[in-house]
């Protein structure tokens, strides 16, 4: 990959990973639920709610629960920042995990800490990216720079293509979380992506990744299935599809 592009790749990343709502979750939240169903904890990454989550059909014995963003200590990882999600989740029941984008990547520093039975991610990577010396420097810069967040969270042509967003539903999705990103997580998610050093793939994970996923192509990562036209908002444009390959692995098929 050309360094220029690989320059432009990992600002989209990170900036399609982190965005995050205003609203964050308070971190004493109990997540116990008294159901003979099967816990799924769903984390997303375009916009920290359940809107990207909302055209998926899933089947009735499979009891969904969303995790909500809490606000990040400023030189905290994101492992540790993982860590401090765990209250939301009920561990002495089996639990399985689903994360989109960052949402994937959380999954996986979760799946450290305790032992879900399995985790699926979608438009996502299971390990640390490399980046380059410039994309760091880059970074620094867009840190510092008071325009840093109307820009990334402008939605425009741009951001709609790296995003998938084809259709009026799916770009409206999309202007609606920009809107809703908190510039403050967003800067602080920025400065953490870089620096994502996981080097083994979690335990019992299943990769769902789109052939057109612009932000994070899919000859960067390695996963169990390709969806064919599947961009980063797949799981929103090409929900059935999502939904009918969650059904069967949730289940263990």
């Amino acid at each position: 990959m050309p360094p220029l592009k690989r320059t432009a790749f990992f600002v989209l990343l990170a900036f399609a990973c982190f965005s995050a709502q205003y609203i964050f979750a308070k971190e004493s939240t109990p997540a116990s639920k008294d159901s003979p169903k099967m816990n799924v904890y769903f984390l997303s990454g375009l916009g920290a709610d359940k809107r990207v989550f909302s055209r998926l059909k899933l089947d009735d014995d499979i009891l969904i629960h969303h995790i909500e963003w809490i606000k990040p200590a400023k030189k905290e990882t994101i492992a540790q920042y993982a860590q401090r999600l765990l209250p939301q989740i009920d561990t002495t029941k089996p639990f399985q995990l689903v994360g989109v984008s960052f949402g994937g990547m959380i999954a996986s520093e979760i799946a450290e800490i305790v032992k879900p039975e399995r985790i699926i991610i979608i438009s996502s990577t299971s390990t640390g990216i490399p980046v380059s010396g410039f994309y760091r420097g880059l970074t620094k810069f867009l840190l510092l720079s008071p325009f840093a967040g109307p820009v990334l969270k402008s939605a425009n042509k741009i951001t709609y293509k790296y995003f998938g967003a084809t259709t009026p539903e799916a770009k409206s999705l999309l202007r609606d979380i920009l809107h809703d990103t908190d510039t403050k997580f967003l800067k602080w998610a920025l400065a953490r992506t870089g620096s994502w050093e996981k080097k083994q793939r979690a335990e019992n994970l299943y990769h769902i990744h789109g052939d057109q996923d612009r932000l994070i192509p899919v000859k960067l990562v390695k996963p169990d299935t390709v969806i064919a036209g599947g961009g980063h908002l797949m799981v929103f444009s090409q929900a059935a599809e999502i939904s009918a390959i969650l059904n069967k692995k949730l289940k263990g098929e």
